[in-house]
């Protein structure tokens, strides 16, 4: 209990020698000194203000608040906690939020830490057992004083907000005013403007109407008593709640989603106990709204629980290591380019001897063969994106601030650029070892993944702006089948081996059966990559697989190469088709 309340106000009066009064007491002198009473420091938006011509910083009225919670802390306990925490807006900035832990370092609290009370609210039900699976969008309509309408998102780490709404005049101070309107139009009104004696005793009325079918409520004197049933209440709030619902839907649409796409909506906060909040949200929504029990202490409980502050670098848990499994599906692939390349290289055809190098000189490789290892190197690098996110945001200076989502982009863009230098070596050995100008091998090695690369940047754009993934989330959606291209990777293998292996003995139909099942299983992958329905899938790669037995040829080596590269090319734009239309 604080002054003698589970929900103290935070109101507080200045009286004309500049002494700051705080808590119920404030309220009492707002009946005789209404110019001294500050209603909601925390609201104000400057940080100042001037009371009796005085100017009054806001930080001392809350400071002052802050104090009576440190009072009541050493009197329990002996001491004020090593560990505060406050709850703050979600839209609040750095200069507020700092503006705020001054204050209570003025009040005797330390430095500390705030949670955001939309993420306090939704980490109160996790806790309190409901299930809300990584992915999931939820709404919290924290319906206080003021409301704040957020949508939250849950990522690996914990909630993130993708949108922010607030309104004044969408919350409790809103509808005693209201009130004040339709009991007494004309008592305690000066200016037009209800007083603060006013106002409380109708906030008083509206809390007790929430439990009780009617009760009476005293008004400042001269004033009678009047009375307070739940069909007034409802009357009066009426314009405000729907005020209060149009927020919402407005901070469901900042965060380009629509109700059906939320997992859940809560709502909090001293008003949201009012039974009438619940059907408004519900007819603007069009889903179905939960109210907590105790919904004015729903954020004080979830920040008590907190187990991180909002903003705090260490947010992020260390990346799980990839099972076994995924470790030796990705180095397969990566062990074949590496072959694939060694193969090419040390398999070319030359004019003359390397160290005799006398012009003219030239060299016969398979530069099909340096495509398609360079596109291995692309999905295997690509397939760990997620993996390198992870890493990545375990940077002192990146710590805390990348959700799932922002990891992802991070990762594949990380496994772009790491295969695009890959692909770069290779070319550099090659010329290298041929002596041969760069520009020849980095042609056959960058040209046919450029487009590829440039399609998974275009992804990685979108992941980190698009709030929610595609069904079954962003990973299942960008799962290059690796199959069909291994599948690819044997065939033109065996297919490059044959054509520069004519000095081995061997009877001659095993060469050209070896050369034609190579290219054939070349069309099998191409025909297993391009076609995703399987029926439609098992007659295309027949029918490419036939194709390419047929057709076998030498001067295939480079085309098969650049087959490929459109073929791999053709399912990433299939995925951002999908994605898009």
């Amino acid at each position: 209990m604080i002054d003698g309340s589970t929900e103290p106000t935070s109101a507080a009066h200045v009286d004309q020698a500049g002494q700051i009064t705080v808590g119920n007491a404030a309220w009492r002198l707002a009946a005789t000194d209404p110019d001294g009473f500050v209603g909601a420091p925390r609201a104000e938006r400057s940080p100042t203000i001037t009371r009796h011509g005085r100017s009054v910083a806001l930080a001392d009225l809350v400071a002052a608040t802050l104090r009576l919670f440190a009072a009541e802390a050493n009197r329990i306990l002996g001491s004020v906690p090593d560990d505060v925490r406050l709850t703050v807006p979600a839209g609040w900035g750095p200069r507020r939020r700092t503006w705020l832990r001054s204050a209570a370092n003025q009040a005797g609290l330390g430095l500390p830490q705030l949670v955001d009370a939309p993420i306090a609210a939704a980490d109160q039900q996790l806790r309190s057992g409901v299930q809300l699976p990584v992915g999931a969008f939820v709404l919290i309509c924290d319906v206080g004083a003021t409301t704040e309408a957020t949508v939250l998102r849950r990522g690996p780490a914990g909630f993130e907000v993708l949108s922010t709404l607030e309104d004044a005049n969408a919350g409790g101070h809103a509808i005693d005013q209201q009130l004040a309107g339709v009991l007494v139009p004309a008592a305690g009104v000066e200016g037009g403007t209800p007083s603060w004696p006013l106002l409380a005793s109708m906030r008083t009325g509206k809390e007790a109407v929430s439990h009780q079918p009617a009760v009476t409520v005293p008004l400042p004197p001269p004033d009678p008593a009047v009375v307070l049933n739940a069909a007034l209440v409802e009357q009066a709030a009426a314009p405000v709640l729907q005020r209060a619902a149009d927020l919402a839907a407005a901070a469901v649409e900042a965060a380009e989603l629509t109700p059906a796409n939320l997992s859940a909506v809560y709502a909090v906060g001293a008003a949201a106990a009012m039974p009438a909040l619940r059907p408004a949200l519900e007819q603007r929504l069009g889903v179905e709204v939960q109210v907590p029990p105790a919904p004015g202490q729903a954020v004080v409980l979830g920040a008590a629980d907190a187990t991180a502050p909002a903003g705090v670098a260490d947010a992020v848990a260390a990346p799980p290591a990839p099972p076994l499994r995924r470790i030796l599906g990705l180095l397969l692939p990566g062990l074949l380019a590496l072959g694939m390349f060694l193969h090419m290289v040390f398999s070319a055809n030359m004019s003359g001897s390397r160290v005799l190098h006398t012009r003219p000189w030239w060299v016969m490789a398979n530069y099909g063969e340096l495509v398609i290892s360079c596109l291995l190197v692309l999905a295997v690098c690509l397939a760990a994106g997620p993996w390198l996110g992870a890493v990545l945001a375990q940077d002192e200076r990146l710590r805390g601030r990348w959700d799932g989502r922002e990891q992802l982009s991070a990762g594949l863009v990380a496994g772009t650029v790491i295969a695009l230098i890959v692909a770069t070596l290779f070319a550099v050995c090659a010329a290298l070892y041929f002596i041969y100008p760069y520009r020849i091998p980095l042609r056959w090695a960058l040209l046919p993944i450029l487009p590829i690369a440039a399609v998974a940047i275009t992804f990685a754009v979108i992941i980190r702006r698009r709030p929610y993934p595609p069904a079954g989330g962003w990973e299942a959606f960008l799962a290059f089948p690796m199959t069909p291209l291994l599948i690819i990777a044997v065939g033109d293998l065996v297919f490059a081996y044959v054509i520069s292996s004519w000095w081995v003995w061997a009877p001659h139909v095993v060469y050209v059966a070896a050369k034609r099942i190579g290219v054939a299983l070349i069309g099998v992958g191409i025909g297993m990559l391009l076609v995703r329905v399987v029926l439609l899938r098992a007659i295309a790669a027949t029918t490419l697989g036939v194709f390419g037995f047929f057709i076998t040829d030498w001067r295939l080596q480079n085309p098969i190469g650049v087959a490929v590269a459109v073929a791999v090319l053709g399912w990433w734009m299939q995925r951002l088709w999908t994605l898009l239309r």
